[in-house]
């Protein structure tokens, strides 16, 4: 007799993030009732009928007392409450859930974990896709060491004869402990190519279940069933009942249910520089193909940590390191997972450099690129590890290391003796305005041999330099700037020592020039 299927959704498969993913889908019923009748089981046990009589069967729990014959419990700790129970109710004597199959069903008992963060009861990235789980923040499901910390607790058994490339059908109900609220609780299935999270209902006496077929294509002749449960992801979300677990040849699978031939979205993304320096941001670019319509991104180590955008901008990285990302994408066939390992670099700061002054040279501490500033500009040209200023004012080092990341460090240098000597009768430059042809002529100065001679444009940048020896108080310097372009030009003479004081000595002097 042809079963009456109640198909809640489909998911199809195509999983990057497991390099062995042979899972083709996940199907999900809203109903109680098997979905394939008259079936060869694969798995010994699969409805729990042997073995325990409402006890608890994880060696690692104190209430252990007993197993289940052909299956493993792994994980879990010293108050785990795993067990095997029928109608009469739960082993401490309370009803637990409905039996829809026999007479038994486990419970896979192991009271409260985080889901989404060290906040109990945050089940904010629990997020659902079609009959799956969205995954989640890594090290995450979490409990404490006692029920089995990040591991949780597992029931599995490993079937052999399996021929490779040939696809089969595991097919399972679950429930959930009824006294725990409405919420849906949270559990994994792994068919030897990585957890699956799955939901499950509150089943009192009455309620309906979910019916879950698995198709996959076996990869090796064994292959290892596994369940876990991680415990309660809220106060009012139910905990898993398992009952009914099935695995079967493709051939015997319920002829109204389609063999999965859909292709799910392939996730691919990029991202704006993929090295960055701390304290910096990206954008994330989706690239994936076969039409997605729900992206869900996973940032660790980055703030925000995840988005639902398609394309998430300003992804903030605070600390160094390297970092995974990862990217679901779901359309009408289901969802796919790609994760990039180490795909972000994010490299320190340098140092704080610091500026010394000898005379009128600012030099930095040592790093592999420097660019001065002046009050914030850049000055042209000014790309070593010392510079040598012209004017008072704020300066500014910029420096990177071989990463490219920056840092910056400004002093205020004040230049004694600087003074705009226009009415100074010791001093002449004419013609006054002039084309860019002048002469400069000094009168009476008691000034070292040893000068320099600059003109300077008004952000600082030098367009004449020349060194002088003055052998008498007199001196006459021709310049020729017919190359400059019009505007303000200061004319700075500076000398070490001014002969009549122990501090250098500049004298300025303003040129306007138009050509």
């Amino acid at each position: 007799m042809m079963k009456n299927l109640i198909l809640l959704t489909a998911l199809v498969f195509i999983f990057s993030k497991f390099s062995s993913a042979q899972i083709l889908c996940i199907l999900c019923y809203n109903q109680n009732d098997s979905i394939s009748s008259n079936v060869n089981n694969l798995l010994q046990n699969g409805s729990f009928e042997s073995g325990c009589i409402n006890g608890s069967f994880c060696p690692n729990s104190q209430y252990y007392t007993c197993d289940i014959p052909g299956w493993t419990c792994t994980g879990g700790g010293t108050s785990t409450y795993v067990q095997d129970f029928d109608p009469a109710g739960a082993w401490y004597g309370s009803f637990l859930s409905e039996i829809v199959f026999g007479n038994k069903a486990i419970y896979l008992g192991n009271f409260y974990c985080n889901a989404c963060s060290p906040n109990a009861g945050d089940i904010s990235c629990v997020h659902d896709t079609d009959c799956t789980v969205m995954s989640l923040p890594s090290g995450y499901p979490s409990n404490t060491p006692d029920y089995g910390g990040t591991n949780g607790v597992s029931m599995f058994q490993t079937v052999s004869g399996l021929t490779v490339g040939n696809t089969y059908i595991l097919e399972f109900w679950v429930g959930g402990e009824y006294d725990y609220g409405d919420s849906e609780g949270l559990f994994a299935v792994d068919v030897g190519f990585g957890d699956t999270l799955l939901r499950c209902k509150s089943t009192n006496i009455g309620d309906i279940g979910i019916t879950y077929i698995i198709e996959f294509n076996a990869t090796s002749s064994s292959q290892t069933i596994k369940f876990t449960n991680w415990g309660h992801i809220c106060s009012f979300c139910t905990e898993v009942v398992l009952d009914n677990v099935r695995l079967y040849t493709l051939a015997e699978l319920n002829p109204s249910v389609t063999v999965c031939t859909s292709v799910s979205s392939a996730p691919n993304f990029g991202v704006s520089d993929a090295k960055l320096c701390e304290k910096f941001c990206v954008n994330y670019f989706d690239s994936s193909t076969n039409n997605p319509t729900a992206w869900l991104w996973e940032f660790p180590g980055g703030n925000p940590s995840s988005s639902t955008d398609q394309n998430p901008a300003n992804i903030c990285y605070d600390t160094p390191g390297t970092y995974d990302v990862t990217l679901t994408t779901t359309n009408a066939n289901g969802s796919s997972t790609t994760t990039f390992s180490n795909y972000i670099t994010v490299y320190p700061t340098p140092p704080f450099p610091t500026i010394s002054q000898v005379g009128y040279t600012l030099t930095s501490s040592i790093a592999d690129a420097y660019q001065w500033q002046f009050n914030s500009n850049d000055i042209p040209g000014a790309t070593n590890q010392s510079y040598t200023i012209t004017q008072t004012g704020y300066y500014t080092v910029v420096v990177s290391d071989s990463n490219g990341c920056v840092n910056s460090t400004t002093e205020y240098v004040l230049i004694s003796g600087i003074g705009d000597v226009t009415s100074n009768a010791n001093i002449s430059i004419h013609p006054n305005p002039s084309t860019g042809n002048f002469i400069i002529e000094l009168f009476n100065q008691k000034i070292a041999d040893d000068v320099s001679i600059d003109v300077v444009n008004t952000l600082g940048q030098k367009v004449f330099s020349s060194s002088e020896k003055i052998s008498s108080a007199s001196f006459k310097k021709e310049i020729n700037l017919a190359d400059v372009a019009s505007g303000v030009y200061y004319i700075e003479i500076k000398t070490e020592n001014d002969l009549a004081n122990s501090y250098p000595y500049m004298m300025r002097q303003k040129v306007l020039i138009t050509q």
